[in-house]
């Protein structure tokens, strides 16, 4: 069985736990504002040098900081995995204290206030009580009605709202370091900054995709596997600024088949494949109803495969090159989901490819 064939993942508390201790959460919240110097960061922080010094060894082996000169900064995956917890602690923030986003004290601040929070990732029996109240321990229980987490009627427990967004913080926000974490050597890579918010926010819902590598290293297995998502989709929707013969021919082989297809690809690629695969081809668009191109209006900088089975999520190398080599791929429900939702997002800033095709002459 593959890495991406998995159906669940269990999130390991040691994978995250070090970036969610009280002084791990202070130094992340320091380096956002760019390099530090050590002993810069223990005072910053409150912590003591001997404190900070194995935190900052631990993030290193981890590729979340890298030393330099003077200093410590954090890596292209640790700036997502800043962002993303201190945006899931002030999500929280706004909750539990009734703070409208506009009013948000600095980031130090919104991180002390759920310092206790984010140190309960670690702690399984808190995300199962908050998904089943009635078999919580009485003590954490006890935590809960205190806190307004929960209501009781007729001797049955419901989340209230402050209930419900705590358990999306704690169900999201671990599953999104537990991913980043994983795939930490996959994000530092490539570039990340063009990718849009909408698939940075869920990225915990690719917690149970695996790294396939095509060329050169094992390209009989990856491009086998790229192409039997192709060829098993009962549908198929797609965002590219690359084609290759062989995934167009297998694509259209879907097309004559009738499975719908939707593709989304650049204005560099849509000449060259309208008059390579429709014009040279003699093929009517009209004669395939379920198959639809369309044109990019935004800089495309991920490649996806979606279909109803599986997903195959790429990006851009550092330089803006789009890596062929490497993808998550993914054959959950969640990670469908979330290409499903990126998908949509590049659609509905497209045009179809006739409108635009009709523009070049």
């Amino acid at each position: 069985m593959y890495a991406h064939e998995r159906s669940d993942c269990r999130i390991d508390p040691g994978q995250i736990g070090v970036y969610t201790t009280p002084a791990a959460v202070r130094i992340l919240v320091a380096l956002v504002r760019g390099a530090q110097p050590p002993a810069h960061l223990a005072v910053i922080t409150g912590c003591r040098r001997g404190e900070t010094e194995p935190i900052l060894r631990d993030l290193r082996q981890r590729g979340i900081v890298v030393q330099e000169w003077g200093g410590y900064r954090l890596t292209r995956s640790g700036e997502l995995l800043a962002d993303r917890l201190l945006a899931c602690a002030s999500r929280l923030f706004q909750t539990l204290y009734g703070r409208p986003g506009s009013s948000l004290p600095p980031m130090p601040l919104v991180a002390e206030g759920v310092l206790d929070d984010i140190a309960r990732l670690t702690l399984p029996a808190y995300i199962e009580a908050f998904e089943c109240p009635e078999r919580a321990d009485p003590e954490i229980l006890a935590w809960m009605r205190s806190n307004n987490h929960i209501s009781e009627t007729n001797g049955v427990f419901s989340l209230t709202e402050k209930g419900r967004a705590y358990l999306t913080f704690l169900d999201r926000c671990s599953r999104t370091i537990a991913t980043i974490d994983r795939f930490n050597e996959f994000f530092e890579s490539h570039a990340t900054s063009g990718v849009p918010e909408i698939a940075i926010k869920e990225i915990g819902d690719l917690i149970n995709a695996g790294l396939v590598v095509d060329q050169p290293v094992n390209a009989e297995q990856g491009f086998a596997y790229y192409l039997e998502i192709i060829r098993e989709a009962g549908w198929l929707h797609g965002v590219s600024n690359y084609s290759l013969p062989q995934i167009a021919a297998a694509i259209w082989e879907r097309a004559v088949a009738g499975a719908e297809i939707e593709l989304v690809i650049t204005p560099e690629l849509a000449g060259a494949l309208w008059e390579e695969e429709i014009v040279k081809k003699g093929r009517d668009p009209a004669a395939f109803p379920t198959f639809r191109l369309y044109v990019s209006t935004v800089p495309v900088t991920v490649g996806l495969t979606v279909t109803d089975s599986a997903l195959s999520f790429g990006l851009c190398n550092p330089d803006g090159t789009y890596d062929t080599v490497h993808d998550l791929v993914g054959r959950t429900e969640g990670a469908v989901r979330w290409g499903e939702r990126l998908f949509r997002h590049y659609k509905e800033q497209a045009v179809p490819i006739e409108e635009y095709v009709a523009t070049l002459h």
